[in-house]
């Protein structure tokens, strides 16, 4: 059987996917092809996931057309007829993919788009109260995703009791392929500023604070990981100390995962490096603001922890793109540095 998966983005939707990877090989071991077509710049996330077969990319800003990416899968289709589509994207830009096989077999992933319109709408405080929790599926996506297809692959055992199922260390299910190492000396914590959008970005003067309080309070060494257009990590320039390490835009994408595969725990926001952590076993304390742990993007692993502020005005968004129409940020601001340094003790991390 040869399975063709789609998701195109974003980093912490692709990483999320591997459980899905994990969970069909776990069904059909060695007797199944499985592929994967995603953007280019997230290529490097799965290109040595060990449940892949093959990884198409999809490089649109390296002029890349879409014939391109269709011929690249006809290539693929014609040395392994491919049996079953599945779009994990569940876009127009997918559809349209699927369209262009649409003799093949395919299966669309159910984003509770619908649901997590109503909770932006009707707010979390007050909706909760009148639908039950399974509406919008407190489980983590990557358990929803295999509830959701299971009876489909005439598979009722669910993540729970598949015998053959990839768990990491914190029975999480997300994994990642292995890496070249990136080389740092001792112990450390990641902490990873960036998100998407800005409303998501804990305020990056308490994540210097944090940074003070955890280099006061431990021996850890402290490395901040963010992406080159993320200036504002500048503001870790007013700590003047050598276990301090400030990382942001020194890396790739490749180095970035090898420092998070090592490191004790990862601080950040709803964003992309939390995931990739977790997928290599490590404990992730997650700030959420504007968006909501129950649209099931929390962190899964049974070590990780996660904080957000029970507001009336959120979730405002799905994506957590809008801007806050109140005085200040609130969603964020309200979560201390006192706060976070205390559930980052309560996940038992070594000093």
């Amino acid at each position: 059987m040869h399975i063709l998966l789609i998701r195109f983005s974003s980093m912490g939707d692709v990483v999320l996917q591997t459980a899905t990877i994990n969970w069909l090989r776990s069904l059909y071991g060695k007797n199944l092809q499985l592929s994967f077509v995603t953007s280019q710049e997230f290529i490097s996330l799965i290109d040595t996931h060990p449940g892949l077969n093959n990884v198409i990319s999809f490089n649109r800003r390296g002029g890349e057309t879409w014939k391109d990416l269709i011929k690249k899968i006809d290539d693929l289709d014609e040395k392994q007829p491919i049996d079953l589509i599945m779009d994990m994207h569940a876009t127009l830009r997918s559809f349209r993919l699927r369209m262009n096989f649409w003799t093949t077999p395919a299966l669309t992933l159910d984003k509770r788009r619908w649901e997590r319109f109503l909770l932006t709408k009707l707010k979390g405080v007050f909706f909760k109260r009148l639908i039950s929790k399974k509406v919008f599926g407190l489980e983590p996506q990557v358990e929803r995703i295999i509830n959701d297809f299971e009876s489909m692959f005439f598979e009722t055992r669910g993540v729970r009791r598949t015998k053959d199922f990839v768990r990491g260390p914190h029975e999480e299910m997300t994994t990642l392929g292995a890496l070249p190492e990136y080389k740092i000396d001792g112990d450390y914590v990641v902490l990873a500023p960036s998100a998407s959008f800005v409303p998501k970005r804990w305020p990056i003067q308490s994540f210097v604070d944090l940074t003070k309080t955890l280099l006061d309070s431990t021996s850890l060494k402290i490395v901040v990981l963010a992406g080159p257009e993320d200036k504002f990590c500048d503001a870790f320039s007013e700590i003047k100390s050598d276990r301090l390490l400030n990382l942001q835009g020194k890396t790739s994408l490749k180095e970035s995962m090898s420092i998070l595969a090592k490191t004790k725990v990862c601080i950040g926001n709803d964003s992309g490096m939390n995931h990739i952590a977790e997928a290599h076993g490590v404990p992730c304390l997650t700030i959420f603001g504007p968006t909501d742990p129950r649209f099931g993007f929390a962190p899964h692993g049974s070590k990780s922890k996660y904080l957000s502020q029970e507001l009336w005005c959120k979730p405002c968004s799905t994506t957590g793109s809008k801007a806050c129409f109140r005085d200040k940020l609130y969603c964020m601001e309200d979560i201390s540095v006192a706060k976070v340094y205390e559930t980052y003790l309560s996940m038992g991390v070594s000093p």
